[in-house]
């Protein structure tokens, strides 16, 4: 007997120190559901009816016919909040049944769009290197999530389960990552606000675990089996952010190196356009200089050389005709007179 009373103390001790926690599948009245979520219960804000309507925005209080209306009896403790049913009537569905209007049907719940996004920042230098994608081996890395989900808190519980995800330049997934104490911190967290900076997850990307490379990470919401209905990245499962980790800074390598690379360019270029400007320069004088030194001397030399020749054969064309006839006779009697006066 006294043993039985000593359970029973520890078991009432036990609830006065670790309160029951609600259950996430819980919708309280006018609490908010998530396209994806599936196993819901919705009696509280169901109440005594069995169907839910919507209304749209431009609906009069007094309206009595809504735009969509789902009967629910035999899914008000397994409500799927499917996308085919929900993703184009969001807000407001209400408790419903004949003879209700707009103004009377009181709230049953929300429905909302999830999203999800996740933001890595270096709390060694105070800067959010999401955009920059690396990350100097040795800092700390801290996550930033924001999402909508933390209106989870509203079926009493801490915040909305989510995990993060970081893989390894070789394919490993981490369920846990070192801090700067060398003490492993579980990625399986809850998100009470958004933005939400992770305080108990502080990454010390220089521990020898983690080699130098490109991560994956990524953060997912999985409750009620929300990403397993609903993966949409963005909404249940954020988009994938490659994060490097490296011991130099990539931009300034790459600055460098065009540094370099430039000066060598232009030193060359500089080298070859030098001779080619003089050349172009100096070729035009050399070739006028030439052509007018070698045309010069031809030209009176011919003229010196051709005018004697000219008037020799003139003096021939100056003389009467029979002229030559004449003197050849005189000739011919002058030799016959010599040879007479010989042979006396």
């Amino acid at each position: 007997m006294q043993r039985i009373k000593g359970i029973v103390a520890l078991i009432s001790f036990a609830l006065l120190v670790f309160p029951v926690m609600a259950a996430i599948n819980d919708i309280p009245a006018g609490g908010t559901v998530f396209i994806g979520e599936q196993g819901l219960d919705i009696t509280a804000g169901l109440g005594a009816n069995n169907q839910i309507a919507w209304f749209p925005s431009t609906a009069t209080t007094t309206s009595t016919t809504p735009e969509k209306v789902i009967d629910v009896t035999a899914t008000k403790t397994s409500f799927y909040a499917s996308p085919t049913d929900f993703s184009s009537w969001t807000g407001n569905w209400y408790s419903w049944a004949p003879g209700l209007t707009a103004g009377t049907a009181t709230l049953c719940f929300r429905v909302d769009e999830p999203y999800i996004a996740l933001k890595v920042r270096d709390t060694t230098v105070g800067v959010d290197v999401t955009p920059n994608k690396w990350i100097y081996r040795g800092d700390t890395a801290q996550f930033r999530i924001e999402t909508n989900l933390y209106a989870m808190t509203g079926r009493g519980l801490a915040g909305a389960p989510v995990t993060i995800n970081v893989q390894s330049p070789d394919g490993a997934i981490y369920s846990s990552l070192r801090d700067p104490a060398g003490t492993p911190q579980s990625l399986e967290i809850s998100v009470p606000s958004s933005p939400y900076d992770v305080p108990g997850v502080l990454w010390n990307t220089g521990n020898s675990m983690y080699s130098p490379g490109t991560y994956t990470i990524w953060v997912e919401c999985n409750a009620n089996s929300m990403k397993d209905n609903y993966p949409s990245e963005g909404k249940t499962v954020s988009s994938r952010l490659s994060m490097q980790i490296t011991e130099f800074n990539p931009l300034i390598k790459t600055a460098t190196a065009t540094a370099t690379t430039l000066p060598a360019t232009s030193a060359t270029t500089k080298t070859q356009a030098v001779p080619i400007v003089t050349t172009t320069v100096m070729t035009p004088p050399a070739i006028t200089t030439i052509i007018e030194t070698t045309t010069a001397p031809p030209s009176t030399v011919e003229e010196t050389v051709t005018a004697p020749p000219t008037p020799v054969p003139a003096p021939t064309r100056t003389y009467a005709d029979g002229f030559t006839a004449i003197v050849s006779a005189a000739a011919v009697c002058a030799a016959a007179a010599l040879l007479s006066g010989r042979f006396r």
